[in-house]
């Protein structure tokens, strides 16, 4: 198991204000916008984002600290639910995300959209925005996005929508929503049937009873002309 307090630099003892403060130091470091996607810096990143999902929500830090031996005693218990984060939501994208590539994409499609509803509601959307954690947002985005393939394409457009607002103008972001669009608009493309091309239209050639009639034509032409000249 990781040592996420290694991984962020702080003290097993650290407050929740220092665990914040040097992920943000950290995060601005190794962010893949500031380092052009370098992938090493990708990978960094990842990581340090990983500890402080674990790290800065007392819950999972308690988890944690237990399963890693640095609390003793009896597992912690939680009487009540935390109040709503950032973090928890990503927690929760997270978990549904995990849970459809365990089942190898085959879930129900109608669960999985409502799951999806609820979590990234207009209102819970407002929440993100408002707290301006643009980090976590970005990956709530990025599992969300992973989600959405195995969603029915006439509700992707939806989500589609709610990812782009909590996006705020991110380019990075605005693009990968977008790529998701332009490939599932390329699956419905490809469903549909192909329009076939326009047949020529072929005259037919003269039939024989019109050959006939256009001899006789002839013949009784030249009598007329025979005639008019005797």
């Amino acid at each position: 198991m990781k040592n996420h307090y290694e991984i962020l630099g702080v003290s097993q003892t650290c407050t929740q204000a220092e665990i914040k403060k040097a992920y943000r130091v950290l995060a601005v470091k190794y962010h893949p916008d500031k380092n052009n996607g370098d992938k090493q810096s990708e990978e960094n990143f990842k990581a340090i984002l990983e500890s402080y999902i674990i790290l800065s929500d007392e819950e999972t830090r308690l988890e944690y600290d237990y399963f890693k031996g640095f609390k003793k005693g009896n597992k912690p218990q939680y009487s009540e639910p935390g109040k709503p984060s950032p973090i928890k939501y990503l927690v929760q994208i997270k978990r549904i995300k995990d849970a459809v590539l365990s089942a190898g994409g085959h879930v129900n499609k109608n669960v999985l959209y409502n799951a999806i509803d609820r979590l990234l509601s207009e209102e819970n959307i407002s929440f993100l925005i408002r707290k301006q954690d643009l980090s976590i947002n970005h990956l709530i985005i990025d599992e969300a996005l992973t989600c959405a393939i195995f969603i029915d394409e006439s509700l992707k457009h939806e989500f589609h929508d709610r990812l782009l607002k909590l996006a705020d103008g991110n380019v990075r972001m605005v693009n990968r929503i977008n790529l998701l669009n332009k490939i599932n608009d390329s699956i419905t493309a490809a469903d549909a049937p192909p329009i076939q091309p326009q047949q020529e239209v072929k005259e037919s050639p003269p039939t024989l009873i019109a050959i006939v009639i256009f001899v006789l034509f002839i013949m009784l032409f030249l009598v007329f002309l025979y005639m008019e000249n005797s």
